[in-house]
């Protein structure tokens, strides 16, 4: 028998080592060391990628969509203040007021910016592109039907009337509807990417919490299997794996209350955007009851109710803002009494036109006084513009806080990876080398 294990081949002895040793202590602790090697550097992996989406996402919130979707607002609010300078120096006669004209000169020269910006900003393949190409062809139509209007109520023709009105139509049932669909569009866009940015990290979790699990479970077992202190290398890798845990749900809590911020400051700024637009509507409507001189107003003053009570009712967009942020509620009181100020002088430049007081009615409309409806509408559009303005800079502020937290979570997530994997290799290595 000596003899034949004497002459057994190298090979077959080397085989019968690894074999063995397999089913030793040191080779038991070497398949644990690669499993928990291998699931420290998965943890770091899904961190990192699952780091980098979630702030990927919220950057280009704050960039890229967040500016479409502001920018989008912006042009359908200038488009529809276009629409209602527009009518508004028509119903003046003659020759317009210049601050009226300045006012629709500048609000297409910034129609034409925003929509520039919007078309460099939206991807390839983007469906918005197609409305953003609607805008761009339909509005040189527009102005140009808007100039032959005002041509030839300089002229005192009746038919420039027609080319009002063929105008505002356009405007309503063309341009400002293929703005809504880029505006819809990247509000989804955003709502996607709130969502991404403060989803839970399950597999991150997971992972994080088996491998903390049993790093602790190999360490306590080799501690009750040598009586010694808890192994260095598996104590500071199981450390490495609970703060890796702790980080990703703190941040993920973090971000998730500030995109909640966000979101309610988005929400709200888009609420207080379609009133501002509704009120634009109804500014135009008051104005083309004028142009048509229809007893009663007809249509167009019946246009203007709609408009008005879609931002004053108790289901309408001024609650809408207030439900989206509930601190907006004196803003929004403020915001329904300038609206009643201003429907207050609508019913009065109504009377005066049934009473036959049409120049005193036209007078009303175009001012900027106190008591008129031309004040009351200035003193409603700002109080609207500057609401708006505090939302953005508050969504701005909230979003970029989400990012700010978020930058560093896969560098970080990564880092301790490593660490948690380097322990466990140097903890385990100990222990293996003591067999020796």
């Amino acid at each position: 028998m000596s003899s034949s294990v004497a002459t057994r081949p190298p090979l077959r002895r080397a085989v019968g080592r690894v074999v063995g040793g397999a089913a030793t202590t040191p080779g038991r602790l070497r398949r644990v060391e690669a499993v928990l090697v291998g699931a420290a550097l998965a943890l770091g992996v899904l961190g990192v990628l699952g780091g980098m989406a979630r702030a990927d996402a919220v950057h280009d919130a704050r960039t890229r969509i967040a500016a479409l979707t502001t920018g989008a607002a912006d042009l359908y609010q200038s488009l529809a203040d276009a629409d209602a300078m527009a009518t508004t120096g028509y119903v003046s006669g003659g020759l317009e007021p210049a601050a009226v004209r300045a006012r629709y000169d500048d609000d297409v020269q910034r129609a034409g910016r925003l929509l520039t910006g919007a078309a460099g900003l939206l991807p390839p393949g983007d469906p918005a592109i197609g409305a953003v190409s609607t805008v761009g062809e339909q509005l040189p139509v527009y102005t140009g039907l808007i100039e032959n209007a005002r041509a030839l109520n300089r002229l005192g023709l009746p038919l420039g009337q027609s080319y009002l009105a063929s105008g505002s139509k356009l405007m309503q049932t063309t341009i400002l509807p293929a703005v809504e669909q880029v505006r819809a569009a990247e509000s989804a866009a955003l709502a996607t990417a709130y969502r991404q940015g403060a989803a839970i990290p399950f597999a991150v979790l997971a992972i994080g919490l088996a491998v903390f699990i049993a790093l602790v479970d190999l360490a306590l077992r080799e501690w009750r299997r040598t009586h010694r202190v808890l192994n260095v290398g598996l104590t500071v890798a199981g450390f490495a794996v609970l703060i890796c845990l702790v980080w990703w749900a703190v941040v993920a809590i973090a971000a998730d209350l500030r995109l909640g911020g966000a979101q309610s400051h988005s929400d709200a700024g888009a609420a207080l955007d379609d009133a501002r637009i509704a009120v634009l509507q109804a500014r135009s409507n008051e104005s083309l009851v004028l142009v048509a001189r229809n007893s009663g107003g007809g249509s167009s003053n019946q246009g203007f109710a709609v408009q008005l009570e879609r931002v004053v009712s108790d289901s309408g967009l001024l609650a809408a803002a207030e439900r989206a942020n509930p601190d907006l509620a004196g803003t929004v009181a403020e915001l329904r009494a300038a609206a009643g100020a201003w429907g207050d002088a609508h019913r009065g430049v109504r009377q005066l036109d049934d009473d036959g007081r049409y120049p005193q009615a036209v007078a009303s409309v175009v001012g900027h006084g106190p008591g008129t409806s031309g004040g009351a509408f200035d003193a409603l559009d700002a109080a609207l513009a500057a609401a708006i303005g505090e939302e953005r800079a508050a969504f701005a502020v909230d979003v970029e806080a989400a990012e700010g937290a978020l930058v560093a979570l896969p560098w970080i997530s990564a880092a301790l990876a490593l660490v948690a994997a380097g322990a466990v290799i140097a903890g385990i290595g100990r222990r293996v080398g003591e067999y020796r």
